[in-house]
């Protein structure tokens, strides 16, 4: 038995044609009832007020004012708050940021991470004093100030160095001090 053989055309070109228009403009009314959404959505979020949260607002600007007040000051007012230069700062950041110790965080950077630490090592202050000062959550300085001190504990091989067992000769030689180092480990 020999396969049916097809035949040309079994609808007139006609009916093929209208069919191809109809499922084209159904496709074109999808697209576009599509396109309609999508910027119906945009337009609605873009309209939407933002919130704000009215106290904080002015807190933000206040903390942000200090902050750039604590970067930007002369040497002898980062002396005064923070017990040392600016310099020396910024090389302990980068020092904490280059070694991956300390990350900036989405609301907190690393210069106002080791700027908190050092205000309660530097001034014997407790987390709400900062608190007041860095207009920050007692939980969250808490947090930042055991990031800095295991970093500073990671860094000890770098940072701190172990006492010498001799005394210096300016206090050796001064008789004002001199008598309270007299039981010292001293040979010479």
């Amino acid at each position: 038995m020999a396969p049916p053989t097809p035949s040309l055309s079994p609808m007139p070109v006609t009916d093929a044609w209208m069919r191809l228009i109809i499922q084209a403009a159904s496709l074109i009314s999808v697209i576009q009832a599509w396109v309609m959404f999508m910027h119906q959505r945009v337009v609605r979020r873009a309209g939407r007020p933002l919130i704000r949260y009215g106290p904080l607002f002015p807190w933000e600007q206040e903390r942000i004012q200090s902050l750039n007040y604590i970067y930007n000051c002369n040497d002898v007012e980062a002396m005064s708050m923070l017990r040392m230069k600016r310099a020396p700062f910024a090389r302990l950041v980068e020092t904490f940021r280059s070694s991956s110790l300390l990350q900036d965080s989405i609301n907190t950077s690393v210069e106002e991470q080791v700027a908190m630490f050092l205000h309660v090592v530097g001034h014997n202050q407790r987390f709400r004093v900062i608190h007041n000062t860095f207009r920050r959550s007692i939980k969250t300085i808490s947090r930042y100030f055991k990031q800095v001190l295991f970093a500073v504990g990671e860094l000890r091989g770098e940072m701190i160095r172990r006492p010498s067992s001799q005394t210096p000769p300016k206090i050796r030689g001064s008789p004002r001090w001199y008598p309270y180092f007299k039981f010292s480990t001293n040979t010479g």
